[in-house]
C-alpha cells in the first residue's frame, strides 16, 4: 500500500505542475471544453496558432502517459524488491535460530533469566550484532547507557521468537529446561561484554 502511494504521488511532484498546467490548458482550448474557446477568442486566432497549442497538447499529454507508466513499473519494482526483501530476512531469521552458537544462546538467555522482552545489551558486542541482523532482536529505545564495554543498547526479543527457542532448544529455553545445560552456557559461554553491562546494570540501576 505505501508503495501504491509513493508511485501516485510520484506522478504529482511538484516539478510537474507546469506540465499539468499546460496540458490542461491546451487540452481545453484545442477540444473548446465548456466553450471556453468562444469565451477566450482562441477560436478566432491563425490555425497556425491553434497548431502549435494542439502540438503542446500532444507533447505534454505523451509526458504525463510515461510518467504514469514510469511510476506503475516503480511501484510494482519496489513492490517485488520489498518482497524479496522480506523472503530474505525470514530465511536469514529461520536459520540463525536453528545455527545459534553457545555465546549468542547465552545473550538470548538473558531475556529468559532476567523475566523481560527487552534488556540491556552490549550494543557492539559480535553476538548481539548478528542477532540483531538476522532479526532475531530488535531496538526497543535509541537511548543508550555507556558501560565498560562501550554503549550498551535496550533491546527486545518478540514473544514468537521465545517460543520458537523453547521449541527448538527445549533443554535451554523451554519450562523444562536442562539446569546443567543452561549452567553451562550461562557460566562458559556469556560473553565479556554481556557481564560486563549486567554488573553496571547492578551498580546503576538502570
Amino acid at each position: 500500500m505505501e508503495n501504491l502511494i509513493s508511485a501516485l504521488l510520484d506522478i504529482f511532484r511538484k516539478h510537474n505542475i507546469l506540465l499539468y498546467g499546460v496540458l490542461i490548458v491546451s487540452g481545453v482550448l484545442t477540444y473548446n471544453i465548456w466553450g471556453l474557446s468562444d469565451i477566450t477568442g482562441f477560436i478566432k486566432i491563425e490555425d497556425k496558432y491553434k497548431n502549435y497549442v494542439a502540438l503542446a497538447f500532444l507533447f505534454s499529454a505523451a509526458i504525463v502517459f510515461l510518467l504514469i507508466l514510469k511510476s506503475i513499473f516503480l511501484f510494482f519494482k519496489n513492490h517485488v524488491v520489498d518482497r524479496s526483501n522480506k523472503i530474505d530476512a525470514e530465511a536469514a531469521y529461520k536459520e540463525k535460530l536453528v545455527n545459534l552458537t553457545k555465546k549468542e544462546q547465552a545473550v538470548l538467555l538473558q531475556f529468559f533469566i532476567q523475566q523481560s522482552e527487552t534488556i540491556w545489551l552490549p550494543w557492539r558486542g559480535q553476538e548481539v550484532v548478528e542477532l540483531v541482523n538476522a532479526g532475531v532482536l530488535n531496538l526497543a529505545s535509541t537511548s543508550l547507557q555507556m558501560t565498560r564495554a562501550g554503549e550498551a543498547a535496550l533491546l527486545k526479543i518478540q514473544k514468537s521468537t521465545m517460543h520458537e527457542l523453547a521449541s527448538i532448544y527445549s533443554d535451554t529455553f523451554s519450562s523444562k529446561y536442562d539446569s546443567k545445560v543452561v549452567q553451562d552456557i550461562v557460566q562458559n559461554h556469556t560473553p565479556e561484554s554481556v557481564k560486563a553491562v549486567l554488573e553496571s546494570r547492578r551498580v546503576f540501576g538502570y
